[in-house]
């Protein structure tokens, strides 16, 4: 036995040991895809089913926001005709108001002269009549 086939011998006692190695490695790796077949499985099983529930909802609140878009259409158009109505009040209401204040004020400036000319010994009705310097006919027939 020479050095060549010491060296020969421990080359095939390490590659025997290598492929043992690798069996264990490739066993326990075929495992562990066993392991991640299983859970993919599992994970499916209940994703898609909860997929579909979320999917259900999903279509729901969409028909459910439909409505909504149909109720805020329905606001928008009661808000316009109220607001309408409310201008036409307004309009109907704010012209006599302002003739009444008008009125009121006239009233209020007549009553307000009549008081001062009768407080100033003044006819409350027609021309202020001023005395004539030459004597009238009615006048002589006093004395």
């Amino acid at each position: 036995m020479d050095w060549s086939d010491v060296a020969n011998l421990a080359l095939a006692i390490f590659l025997v040991l290598v492929g043992i190695g690798l069996f264990y490695m490739f066993f326990r790796l075929g495992g562990l895809f066993g392991q991640l077949d299983t859970s993919v499985e599992e994970i499916t099983d209940e994703t898609v089913p909860i997929l579909t529930r979320v999917q259900t909802t999903v279509d729901g609140v969409n028909d459910q926001l439909g409505h909504v878009d149909e109720i805020m259409q329905s606001a928008v158009g009661a808000t316009k005709s109220a607001e309408k109505a409310a201008s036409t009040v307004s309009g109907a209401v704010s012209a006599p108001a302002r003739a009444l204040s008008g009125l009121t004020a006239s009233a209020s400036e007549a009553l307000r002269s009549f008081k001062s000319r009768r407080a100033a010994g003044r006819p409350a009705s027609g021309p202020v009549k001023h005395e004539s310097p030459y004597p009238t006919a009615a006048d002589t027939k006093k004395d």
